[in-house]
């Protein structure tokens, strides 16, 4: 038989050298797996830590330089805000100055002069002489008039350049002769353009897939990169906002793009006067990307061992599947067929070993089966016994036949046959329990329930005709199978006694059995009541067969110090058996 051919269904039914090979293959190698893939896991979550410490530092360096940024151009403002030209009320002059700072420090500005109730006065982004509309967003200006301190406004829509503009507002110090409303406080202000913040951005941009945003205090992306044209002026997401509004100074947690991608979020507010903040985030991808790569290069590697091993272990698989498999139709070998004369060469000194071994224990099988053989010849000379002790129990039948005949029943034949009947049934009844148990004894219990199985099953007006009781704290004794004889056909006399004379012949009277045994003495009792039958007369001078049976031949059969007690009391027999139970060995012998 070649290695390809198929193998016997008992090898079939466990797993084949090949498999047993390639388990081993993997039993070592996929733990190297679990560990690599664990490495590469680690090596994520440390660069995520990196990752979410990266990005706060960024959001902080941010957050300086913008700082920085709103800073210098509030100083450069506070310094207009002194000009003489502006005190002394001429506004052309205030104007040029104005126009060469923007020129100077802030591309693409323009400021304003405003009055406390948001009338300007000025703007350098409108020609001389138009009219000019008054501020509409008036919480930065209020702010500071009432502190007398600069600060940065939110975002919001400016009516002259027609477009998003913050501003970043400090109050004129001192009167202003000449200009209406100059009283209640002027306001000097500079909308710096908004492209400013993202040049300020991109300088700071670690790389280009992190997202990088600032924000005014109502969480309005005033800039941001990428993207700003489809977020600026919009609402940071619901999430962000939320932890933004709880006002923590810096904060780094997880978090979703407005694209729907998960990011590292670092979030880091400016202090007052400017109130903004910045918020840095790092795409998860950005993370994954390099550890997945990572991973299935590792697979890619491990599996092509993998596979390598399995080769290998298939190459040896074969070597040794060749004498294995002539071992196995050695071994399944009818005992018919002829044995060889010595062991065949395999190849593999272990298979010539095992050869030798199955050879021996072929020989010794067959030994075995000779020997079987004769032993099933003793078994018919031992049935053939038996059934010369089958013919000893019909003589102990007629026995039972005759003194039912002598008894009250042998004068009547409608009598006699159910009384022989039941008789020779209670004994048929004993013999199929202790065939049952294998004629090693049975509980005491148990010999009751069997002695009284015909009438147990009895109900009258919904209350058992028997009752029958056991100790539940104390383990029933084991009856051998003499004395199981003896009680089962005691018991069928007093039940049998019980249906024609006693208790159980008028309706209403039920009998009670009780179990019971002494631990102690190792002693057992079946205590006999009847109760609510007809009345019993005194007992009668002259025994019948089954009192003689239950005084005598029970307690002789029940053995030494056995008694069996008949109290023929007004209302009811009562009868008392007790006996010690020999002790019981296997084949049904008693001790």
């Amino acid at each position: 038989m070649t290695p390809d051919e198929p193998a016997p269904a008992s090898l079939l039914r466990r797993p084949t050298l090949r498999v047993r090979l390639a388990g081993l293959v993997l039993a070592v190698a996929l733990p190297l797996v679990a560990l690599n893939l664990a490495l590469v896991h680690i090596g994520y979550r440390n660069a995520r830590a990196q990752a979410s410490g990266q990005a706060l530092n960024v959001a902080r360096g941010l957050a300086l330089a913008l700082e920085g940024e709103l800073r210098g151009r509030t100083l450069a403002l506070e310094v207009l805000a002194n000009s003489r030209a502006l005190a002394g009320g001429d506004l052309d002059t205030f104007r040029i100055q104005a126009e060469a700072l923007v020129a100077r420090q802030a591309p693409g500005a323009n400021i304003l002069l405003l009055r406390a109730d948001g009338q300007q006065l000025m703007n350098t982004a409108a020609p001389r002489g138009v009219p000019l509309p008054a501020r509409t967003h008036l919480v930065n200006q209020r702010r500071v008039l009432e502190t007398q301190r600069p600060a940065t406004s939110d975002l919001y829509f400016g009516l002259v350049v027609r477009r998003p503009v913050v501003a970043i507002d400090v109050p004129v110090p001192g009167p202003v002769a000449g200009l209406d409303g100059a009283a209640s406080g002027l306001i000097l202000s500079l909308n710096p353009p908004l492209d400013a913040f993202d040049a300020l951005i991109r300088r700071q941009q670690p790389g280009a897939d992190w997202i990088i945003a600032v924000i005014d205090r109502a969480g309005v992306r005033v800039a941001r990169l990428p993207d700003p044209e489809r977020f600026v002026g919009q609402k940071v997401t619901p999430e962000l906002l939320e932890r933004w509004s709880a006002g923590a100074a810096e904060e780094v947690m997880d978090a979703v793009s407005p694209d729907g991608e998960r990011v590292i979020s670092a979030l880091v507010r400016l202090p007052e006067p400017f109130g903004w903040g910045v918020a840095v985030a790092v795409p998860e991808a950005a993370l994954t990307r390099p550890a997945v790569r990572t991973a299935l290069a590792l697979l890619a590697g491990e599996l092509a061992v993998l596979a390598l091993g399995i080769l290998l272990a298939r190459r040896i698989a074969l070597g040794v599947l060749r004498p294995v498999t002539e071992l196995l139709h050695m071994a399944a070998a009818p005992d018919e067929a002829a044995l060889p004369a010595a062991s065949h060469i395999h190849g593999l000194p272990e298979a010539d070993r095992l050869a030798e071994a199955l050879l021996t224990e072929a020989r010794r099988r067959r030994a075995a089966t000779a020997s079987l053989v004769d032993s099933e010849r003793r078994l018919r000379l031992v049935v053939a016994e038996l059934n010369h002790r089958a013919k000893n129990a019909l003589a102990t039948v007629q026995s039972l036949a005759l003194q039912t005949a002598r008894g009250g029943a042998g004068g009547d034949a409608g009598e006699f046959v159910p009384a022989f009947t039941g008789r020779l049934q209670s004994l048929a009844r004993a013999h199929d329990l202790l065939t049952a148990v294998a004629w090693e004894g049975a509980a005491l219990d148990v010999v009751v329930r069997t002695g009284l199985a015909p009438w147990l099953e009895g109900v009258e007006e919904g209350r058992p005709r028997f009752a029958l009781t056991v100790q539940p704290d104390r383990p029933m004794p084991r009856v051998p199978p003499g004395q199981v004889q003896a009680l089962v056909m005691g018991l069928h006399e007093l039940a049998v006694n019980a249906v024609r004379h006693g208790a159980l012949s008028v309706p209403g009277g039920h009998v009670e059995v009780v179990c019971r045994t002494d631990p102690a003495s190792l002693a057992a009792a079946i205590d006999w009541r009847e109760r609510d039958g007809p009345p019993v007369p005194p007992a009668p001078a002259r025994r019948g067969f089954g009192t003689r049976l239950l005084e005598r031949a029970l307690a002789h059969d029940l053995g030494s110090g056995a008694r069996v007690v008949l109290q023929f009391e007004p209302d009811g027999l009562r009868a008392t058996i007790s006996f010690a139970p020999r002790p019981v060995v296997r084949e049904g012998v008693e001790a």
